[in-house]
């Protein structure tokens, strides 16, 4: 493990990862890279980082791990870098503060229980390159009233992770509106997973 101005990595199989952080910087942009090559950031990485008020994820970084940033109930806004292309599951649960996130285009997948219990989110944009959003992705995010999808086409939900993983089967629906995408994934269809074909 190599600590690098506060921050914690590790390479295993030539892929390098985030571990944590042990600085006391409460806004934090992560590095550039790690030794000119880009990085992952693992599970827990800021597990309950209560401190946390900003965080910016560069376009080195690649995937975001399971419960990276899981109760970091300062964290008011979150940036991510134009090179993740997954979020993984829980990976912001339990953010309470966090009003603002950007999702770039490059991610393909949002993981389960994402963003669970993000009360101050408000508005959240979808971009075309999902394909995949996990079950209870957006759970009890009680702020949120508008849910964008750049691509409204093909969308499907279940409750079957074979269909889910297959990209088979499942209920075509309608994900033009805003507020009514809002309502599906904080309460009726929360518990649902989502795909496009």
């Amino acid at each position: 493990i190599v600590n690098k101005d506060g921050y914690l990595f590790y390479t295993y199989d030539n892929v390098n990862y985030l571990l944590g952080y042990v600085g006391n910087d409460t806004e934090l942009v992560l590095p550039e890279n790690y030794n000119g090559q880009n990085y992952e950031i693992y599970k827990y990485a800021f597990y309950y980082c209560t401190s946390l008020k900003s965080v910016t994820i560069p376009d080195s970084v690649t995937s975001i791990g399971s419960d990276a940033f899981t109760w970091c109930e300062s964290l008011k806004s979150v940036t991510i870098g134009n090179s993740v292309t997954s979020i993984g599951g829980y990976a912001f649960r339990n953010c309470y503060s966090l009003t603002s996130v950007t999702i770039p285009d490059s991610v393909i997948s949002i993981g389960s229980y994402a963003f669970a219990f993000c009360y101050s989110l408000t508005s959240v944009t979808i971009p075309d390159s999902v394909t995949s959003i996990g079950y209870y992705a957006f759970y009890y995010c009680t702020g949120l009233t508008s849910i964008i999808f750049e691509d409204t086409s093909t969308w499907y939900r279940t409750t079957n992770s074979s269909d889910w993983q297959n990209m088979t089967g499942g209920t075509e629906t309608d994900v033009t509106n805003s507020s009514t995408n809002a309502t599906y994934f904080k309460s009726t269809y929360d518990d649902y997973y989502w795909y496009k074909k």
